[in-house]
Formats: C-alpha cells, structure tokens, sequence
C-alpha cells in the first residue's frame, strides 16, 4: 500500500463512504483519489468514484471510473448495469446492448435489464433477434406489458401479422378471427 498504513487507508476509505453516504460527492471523491494515488486498481475506490459523478451528473467521468473497474476487475453486474444505465440515457443503444447483454450472462433474473435489451433491439430495428430474445423473456415475465410491445412489434416488423394480431388481441380482447379473416369487434 505504498505511503499510506492500513490503518490510514481505512479511516480515509471510511471517510470518504460516510461523506458519499451523506451526499457529499466532491469531497468523497476528493479523498478516494488520495487512496487511488496508492493504489490505482482498487476496485471498490473506482467504483465510488464512479457513482459519485454520476449522481453530480458527470456521465463523462462516472463512464471512465465504470470502465476502469471492467478493466481492471472481474466482471461485475452493478459496474454493468450502470455503465449500461449511462449509456442507455444518452442514447446510444449498441453500447447499452452490448454492456447489459454481459450483464444479463452473468445474472439472468434481471427483468429492468431485460426490457432495457428488448427496447435496444427494436429501437436498433434488431426485429428478427428481438423476436428470439422477447419470446424466451415472455416465458419467464408472462405479463410484462413491455416484452409483449416488443414482442408484438418485432412480428409485425417481421411480416408476422396474423401472430401479431393474436398478441393485439390476447391484449385488448378486439379482435377475432374466423377462417383466417380478422374481424375487427
């Protein structure tokens, strides 16, 4: 731990979570960049880091903190689901749906992260895996309204129109079929 004792890095890291904690982001990160000047791959350090200037709003800086931890450590799924987060407010959605696919390897039961994924491949015109990815999800979260949009909107865009309709009218009761002829109710 180069200059500073365990001692001294516990009670500066101790510091730095009460002053993050009471939401004093600038000092928190004040004190967490001294513990990084030691020990520049402290995860923890880097993490905090991170969430502090994302909630100060510094998505620049919190995305360069969020990339430092996938760097220099294993695979975590907060690190991915808020580098994800960043990236999926501010619009750019291959990066959202790369960051959060890796996250939902490594933790499955993720329903934000699931339509987070399904709004990336439909807004990407993604139909056709869109379809695939949906139609596995639909089977865990029967009921989540925002699959079934997916869902029904990557059938329509994939020229599924009667299997489109049967999900418009499994949701809205409207429409009936006979004899392969729909009928609006």
């Amino acid at each position: 731990m180069n200059n500073i004792k365990k001692e001294d890095f516990e009670i500066l890291f101790n510091k730095a979570e009460t002053l993050r904690n009471s939401k004093n982001f600038l000092e928190s990160i004040k004190i967490l960049k001294k513990i990084l000047t030691n020990r520049p791959k402290f995860i923890l350090g880097l993490n905090r880091i991170a969430y502090c200037y994302y909630q100060l709003n510094r998505l620049d800086l919190a995305e360069k903190y969020y990339l430092l931890c996938q760097k220099n450590g294993p695979p975590d799924i907060e690190v991915l689901n808020n580098l994800g987060l960043i990236y999926f407010n501010n619009k750019h959605l291959k990066k959202a749906l790369s960051v959060l696919k890796k996250s939902l390897e490594i933790k499955i039961d993720q329903l934000n992260v699931v339509e987070k994924i399904g709004y990336c491949m439909i807004e990407l015109d993604l139909y056709s895996e869109a379809n695939i990815f949906c139609k596995k999800f639909l089977k865990k979260y029967p009921t989540n309204d925002f699959l079934i949009s997916f869902y029904e909107k990557s059938l329509f865009k994939l020229g599924k129109n009667i299997e489109g309709l049967k999900i418009v009218q499994k949701k809205t009761g409207f429409i009936q079929f006979d004899d392969d002829k729909v009928k609006i109710i």
